[in-house]
């Protein structure tokens, strides 16, 4: 790190959310509690935008940061790389900030478990942060999730319903998968407790809601940024908790917290 100042490279800075980051940077926000600079712009293989100021994306001033697809030459400009991409695009970005000592934030969504593998391994040498959502309401609606299902869970039919922008690729979000994961666990963890105090009472324990019953509804269509509900129907009344982003700011925001 060079002084007070964190560098950040971003990575697809011709996609959405690497033009919301860049543009984040440049207007140097007051939020953050450290002096935030861009050290590169970084865009796909052969794109005839490379050689480019960063500026000409986000209608600003010349910024003096040049677009490239060449890591090596930038590999001295940054401290911490955010990367909003693809699955394979981005493993090979963390293979780069292996190899070169870097940190590494990654909202892409859309990893196998292979992936996911590889992420986890790379965490034991550089610092990562690995998210579905940056958005501050949606990781508190995680933590809601979990109390809301140890307490109603098992006698609800839970689904989710994940609403995005039809240029989306992966179905389900991730944001989804990992709502579903959250609730699955802990249907399991309250299903186990229950059968453990079962087998000191004598008695069974039958669960009315299955973990593997956890249904995401997914759909694509128009500008939507992002939008999840989870529904809890039971018996004569129904629990719907949801997120609805409206600005992709949140997630640049986001992102920016997890790289300082």
């Amino acid at each position: 790190m060079s002084g007070t100042f964190l560098r950040i490279a971003v990575t697809g800075v011709t996609g959405r959310m690497g033009k919301e980051i860049v543009k984040c940077i440049v207007k140097g926000e007051k939020q953050f509690s450290q002096e935030i600079v861009l050290g590169a712009a970084i865009a796909r293989l052969n794109t005839n935008i490379c050689g480019m100021d960063v500026g000409t994306l986000i209608n600003a001033d010349t910024l003096g940061v040049t677009i490239t697809d060449n890591l090596e030459s930038i590999k001295d400009n940054f401290d911490v790389l955010i990367d909003f991409t693809a699955p394979d695009v981005s493993v090979e970005y963390l293979k780069f900030c292996v190899n070169n000592n870097k940190n590494i934030v990654i909202g892409t969504t859309g990893f196998n478990k292979i992936h996911k593998n590889l992420i986890l391994n790379a965490s034991h040498k550089i610092g990562i942060v690995f998210s579905s959502n940056f958005s501050i309401g949606v990781a508190l609606i995680f933590k809601l999730l979990h109390r809301i299902t140890q307490i109603i869970g098992s006698t609800s039919d839970i689904n989710i319903i994940e609403t995005h922008h039809n240029k989306k690729r992966d179905i389900p979000s991730g944001t989804a998968l990992t709502m579903q994961n959250i609730i699955v666990n802990t249907l399991r963890s309250v299903r186990s407790n229950k059968i453990m105090d079962s087998n000191l009472d004598s008695t069974t324990y039958a669960p009315t809601s299955s973990c593997d019953n956890i249904l995401i509804h997914s759909i694509r269509a128009g500008n939507v940024v992002g939008e999840h509900t989870v529904l809890f129907a039971g018996l004569g009344e129904r629990l719907e908790i949801t997120h609805k982003a409206s600005d992709r700011l949140i997630f640049a925001h986001g992102a920016l917290r997890a790289a300082l």
